[in-house]
C-alpha cells in the first residue's frame, strides 16, 4: 500500500474508524394487571363489581372529579375502551398491606386512631353585621340578628328564669368540605334585650365558644372548620365564655366536615417496572358515613383504584416507561357515583407526583495533551438531588468508572482511552453506595480497589461504545523482524510521527516485492497492543469484475488469514486500486465484484472491508451502491476505507486530520480513512485514521 510496491499509484487516502451504535434504552418490563375502575363499588342497589384484568385501560370508569366531571379520555363506555385496550401500568398492594374489602385491587385501606378536631374559626354570615353588646358587657360575641318587633313587657320574675325558654339550633348545612362555612342559626322565644341572657352558641366538640347574640330571639354565626365531626349547641345563658352548667340548652347538631389529602411514599422515584406508594388519607372513617376514597393517575387519564372502608387508602403503581405520573385522590359519596345527579360532597386532594426514572450515557473521545482520554457522561431523566438514588457509570465488566455522582443529574467522568481494549460502557440509577466507618488506612485501600455495581439499580443505560479515533499507517514492507518491535519500520514511525500506531495495516500475502504479514509482526504487535488491518492484493489489479472472481479471492484471502492465527469476527480488506496505467482494468469493478468478496468473507466468519476511491459517483462509488440496492445487508455487515482524499503536508500521530473520507452516496459504513500516501522516505508508510468500530485484529 505505500510507494515502495510495485505499482505506482496516483494519491489516494485510507481510513479506519469506528463507527459507534450508541443505543440508550432502559429495559422495562411490560407489565400490566390493574383494576378496572367502575362507577362504585358493590352494594346491593349497585350490583356492578370491580374487575382485575391484565391490563389497565385508559379510560375505564373513570368517575368523578371535582365539579363532577369526568377526566379526560373517560367518556366512553368500558366496553368500547375495551376494545381499544393498551397496556399502560398495573396497581399492586403496598408491600405487608392487606387488600381492603368491597374495594379496588391493589387497595389496603386502614383506621389509625383520630384526633380530636381542632376548633374552627366563627364569623360573622356574609352580608349581615355583628349584634351590639348590651350595655359592652360580656364576651365579644360574634353573631348576627335580626331586627326585633316591639314587644310587651317581659315579666319581670320569668326574665331572670332562662329555663322558662325553648331555644331551637339548626345549621345550613350538615356535611361540608374542608373549609367551606355552615350558618348555625339559633332561635328562641326569649327577647334577648328585655333580659340579662344571651344567645350563645358553643362547639362541644372541642368546647369553644362559637359566637352569641344579646339584642334578639334568633343568632346566626359562621362556621368553618378543617376536618372532622363537631357537635354545636345553642344556651339560653348569661354572657359567658365556657359551656353554661344548668342553663336552658337547645337540640345538639351534629356538622361534619370532610377532607381528603394525598402523599407519596418515599422513595418517589423509581426505576420502571417498580411500585410508587400513594397514600390517602380521609378525615373520617368513609365506611361509616356512605363515602369511599378513590385514586386517580391523571397523566393516565384513569382511576387506579379505591377503598370503601377507613380513613386511609394505600396503593403501589407500577408504570413500565420513564415518566412523570400525576396523581390525586377523591372523597366521592358512594350515592353520588351511583347517580351522579346527586348533591352529595365531592372533593379532590392535593396532587403528587411519582416519577420512573430512564439515564442515558453519551461517550465521546477527547485530547488531553498528547493523550487521549473518553469523556463519559450520563444524564438521568429527573433531578435526583431529593432522592436517594446516585448517578454511576460502569465499563462492560461492571467495574465502577471513577466515583459515584449523588444529588445530580448529571454525572461526567474522564478515563484513558484504549485502542486494543475499547470497552463498552453503561450508566446506572442506583442507590447512594454506604460508607463504611472503618480506619482511613482500609478506607483508602476500599476505595482503590475495583468497584462493582449495585445491586439495587433502578435504571441502566444500553451499552454504549465511545468513538474513538485511532491513528495508524500501512505498509509494503514488513514493520519489524524482532518479535519485540525493537527495530524496523515500528520504531522508526514512532520517532518519526511522534506516537505509537494504534494500527498497522500489512498484506496477508506475499504481493510482488511485498512480504506477507509475518510471525514475528504478530508478536510485536502483541507486545505494543497494536491492531492489525489485514489486506488481501494477490491478485491482478484489473480483474475485479464477477462475483465467482471475488469469491475466490475471498477464499484465499480467507484461508490466510486463518493461517495466520486472525480469529473470525475481525475484518479483511479486498484492495481495490484507482484505475491507470499500473491497473487499468479497476475501473471496471462491478456490482457482482462487491457482492462477491461480501458473500465469501461472511461466509468464512470474517468481516468484509472495501479498500477504495469511496468518491460519489466514480466506478467503485456506483458498483457498490448498485450491490447495495440489491441487497442492503452489504451495507450493515461491510465497511469502507477510503483512499480520498489523498492530503498534502507533514502530518503526525499529534496533528492528524478530522476524520474525513468522502462520502460515497448511499448506505455504508464509513470507517476507515488514508489521508496520506508515504513520501517515499524512512520511514516509507502510509498515514491512515479509523473509528474503533472497525473490527481490527489486536493479537
Amino acid at each position: 500500500m505505500s510507494t515502495s510496491r510495485l505499482f505506482s499509484r496516483g494519491h489516494k487516502a485510507r481510513s479506519l474508524g469506528v463507527v459507534l451504535l450508541a443505543v440508550i434504552s432502559v429495559a422495562t418490563q411490560m407489565v400490566a394487571l390493574a383494576a378496572l375502575s367502575v362507577a362504585a363499588p358493590t352494594t346491593e342497589s349497585n350490583p356492578v363489581q370491580a374487575t382485575m384484568a391484565s391490563a389497565l385501560l385508559s379510560g375505564i370508569g373513570c368517575g368523578g372529579v371535582a365539579g363532577g366531571s369526568s377526566l379526560p379520555g373517560c367518556q366512553a363506555t368500558a366496553t368500547e375502551n375495551l376494545a381499544g385496550a393498551q397496556l399502560i401500568e398495573h396497581v399492586e398492594l403496598p408491600r405487608g398491606g392487606s387488600q381492603c374489602p368491597d374495594s379496588g385491587a391493589g387497595a389496603a385501606c386502614g383506621s389509625p386512631r383520630l384526633a380530636v378536631p381542632d376548633p374552627g374559626v366563627a364569623s360573622v354570615p356574609a352580608g349581615h353585621q355583628q349584634c351590639p353588646l348590651v350595655g359592652g358587657a360580656g364576651p365579644n360575641l360574634l353573631g348576627s340578628c335580626d331586627p326585633e318587633q316591639p314587644s310587651a313587657a317581659t315579666d319581670p320574675s320569668v326574665a331572670t328564669t332562662p329555663s322558662a325558654y325553648e331555644v331551637d339550633l339548626s345549621a345550613s348545612a350538615t356535611t361540608l368540605a374542608t373549609g367551606n362555612a355552615t350558618v348555625l342559626q339559633a332561635t328562641t322565644t326569649l327577647t334577648s334585650g328585655s333580659s340579662p341572657f344571651a344567645i350563645e352558641i358553643f362547639d362541644l366538640t372541642t368546647s369553644t365558644l362559637v359566637g352569641g347574640c344579646m339584642q334578639a330571639s334568633n343568632c346566626k354565626v359562621a362556621y368553618t372548620a378543617a376536618a372532622g365531626v363537631h357537635a354545636f349547641a345553642a344556651y339560653i345563658t348569661a354572657p359567658t365564655e365556657s359551656v353554661p352548667d344548668g342553663a336552658t340548652k337547645s337540640n345538639q347538631v351534629m356538622v361534619r366536615w370532610l377532607g381528603i389529602s394525598l402523599a407519596v411514599g418515599d422513595p418517589a422515584a423509581v426505576g420502571p417496572g417498580k411500585p410508587i406508594n400513594f397514600i390517602a388519607t380521609a378525615t373520617e372513617d368513609v365506611g361509616a358515613i356512605g363515602y369511599m376514597i378513590e385514586i386517580y393517575d391523571l397523566t393516565a387519564g384513569a382511576r387506579v383504584t379505591y377503598c370503601t372502608h377507613g380513613t386511609t387508602c394505600a396503593t403501589a403503581l407500577t408504570v413500565p416507561e420513564a415518566s412523570t405520573h400525576t396523581v390525586v385522590a377523591a372523597l366521592t359519596s358512594i350515592a353520588r357515583a351511583a347517580r351522579p345527579t346527586s348533591k352529595a360532597i365531592h372533593m379532590d386532594s392535593n396532587h403528587v407526583t411519582g416519577t420512573w426514572l430512564s439515564v442515558s450515557l453519551e461517550a465521546n473521545q477527547t485530547q488531553q495533551s498528547s493523550a487521549a482520554y473518553i469523556r463519559l457522561t450520563a444524564t438521568a431523566s429527573a433531578d435526583l438531588s431529593t432522592t436517594k438514588w446516585s448517578l454511576a457509570i460502569y465499563d462492560d465488566r461492571g467495574i465502577l468508572m471513577g466515583s459515584a455522582c449523588t444529588s445530580v443529574s448529571i454525572c461526567t467522568v474522564t478515563v484513558p482511552a484504549a485502542s486494543e481494549d475499547n470497552h463498552a460502557f453503561y450508566a446506572v440509577i442506583q442507590s447512594v453506595p454506604a460508607v463504611a466507618s472503618t480506619s482511613p488506612l482500609v478506607r483508602g485501600i476500599i476505595q482503590k480497589a475495583p468497584k462493582q455495581a449495585s445491586a439495587d439499580i433502578q435504571a441502566r443505560s444500553g451499552p454504549v461504545k465511545p468513538k474513538l479515533l485511532l491513528w495508524g499507517v500501512d505498509s509494503c514492507k514488513s514493520f519489524t523482524q524482532d518479535p519485540a518491535g525493537a527495530s524496523g519500520l515500528y520504531p522508526q514511525v514512532v520517532s518519526a510521527y511522534h506516537g505509537a500506531p494504534d494500527f498497522w495495516g500489512r498484506y496477508l500475502t506475499n504481493t510482488y516485492y511485498c512480504p506477507a504479514l509475518s510471525a514475528a509482526e504478530i508478536a510485536a504487535a502483541q507486545t505494543h497492543h497494536m491492531g492489525i488491518l489485514p489486506i488481501y492484493n494477490d491478485y491482478d489489479c484489473s480483474a475485479v469484475r464477477g462475483y465467482q472472481t471475488a469469491g475466490g479471492y475471498a477464499a484465499a484471502a480467507a484461508a490466510a488469514a486463518a493461517a495466520d492465527g486472525i480469529p473470525q469476527g475481525r475484518g479483511i480488506a479486498i484492495d481495490i486500486e484507482p484505475g491507470g496505467e499500473a491497473c487499468p482494468g479497476a475501473d471496471g469493478v462491478d456490482p457482482l465484484f462487491v457482492q462477491g468478496w461480501h458473500d465469501g468473507i461472511t461466509q468464512r466468519g470474517y468481516v468484509p472491508i472495501f479498500y477504495a476511491n469511496s468518491t460519489a459517483y466514480l466506478a467503485f462509488a456506483q458498483a457498490y451502491c448498485a450491490a447495495v440496492g440489491a441487497h442492503p445487508e452489504i451495507a450493515t455487515d461491510s465497511y469502507l476505507w477510503s483512499f480520498e482524499p489523498s492530503l498534502l503536508g507533514a502530518y503526525s500521530k499529534p496533528t492528524a486530520p478530522r476524520f474525513a473520507p468522502n462520502i460515497i452516496g448511499c448506505s455504508a459504513q464509513h470507517a476507515a480513512w488514508q489521508y496520506e500516501l508515504s513520501s517515499g522516505s524512512n520511514p516509507d508508510v502510509d498515514q491512515d485514521e479509523a473509528l474503533s468500530s472497525l473490527p481490527l485484529w489486536f493479537p
